[in-house]
């Protein structure tokens, strides 16, 4: 189990880690693996080279949502303070989402351009307006939005690399490299 941290920027994603959560989604990945071992030692590459390739895509990920419950702190706590104030805290809660949004539509776009996730954008759009209901919008920002969309992402890239090699006739290869040795 991947162990929390209070903020995403300081969580280090593993190879292994990252290897074993796509086999516990993936049945049919799964499968194949446990039918040749050998397969693990090609995943891993696989997710080494997709997480070098996205590396940016991860790192903006974090920072933005860490910036996200940092910021997002301070809202909630315009929140409580609100009904004390008259609503100016639910004002200042309201207005700390403005700053957000310039970070966050930037990295959007890198994303959408990344990742060619066209649904994201609306995804994080819906949520990024969530974020202005008072309370629930602050706890909205302290999930980690933008960091698992990164890593949904991240893991379908592996994925779909993973079954294009393997439907490429490379079973073949590897057991007859077996029978060569043997």
């Amino acid at each position: 189990m991947p162990k929390k941290v209070l903020l995403p920027i300081f969580k280090r994603e593993y190879v292994s880690d990252f290897a074993d959560e796509i086999l516990k989604e993936d049945n049919e990945l799964r499968k194949l693996v446990l039918q040749n071992p050998e397969y693990r030692t090609l995943l891993n590459e696989k997710v080494a080279e997709i997480f070098k390739k996205y590396s940016k895509l991860i790192k903006g990920a974090k920072i933005i949502d860490s910036w996200d419950r940092v910021t997002s702190a301070a809202g909630l706590a315009g929140d409580v303070v609100g009904p004390f104030t008259g609503g100016l805290g639910n004002i200042l809660s309201a207005m700390e989402e403005i700053p957000e949004l310039i970070p966050k539509v930037a990295y959007a776009v890198y994303y959408g351009a990344k990742t060619k996730d066209l649904k994201a954008i609306p995804y994080f759009a819906v949520a990024e307006a969530a974020s202005f209901i008072p309370y629930i919008g602050d706890a909205i920002d302290m999930t980690n939005i933008y960091v698992e969309r990164a890593r949904k992402a991240t893991k379908e890239k592996v994925k779909k690399d993973m079954r294009e090699v393997l439907s490429s006739g490379l079973e073949g290869k590897v057991e007859g490299k077996k029978k060569k040795a043997a």
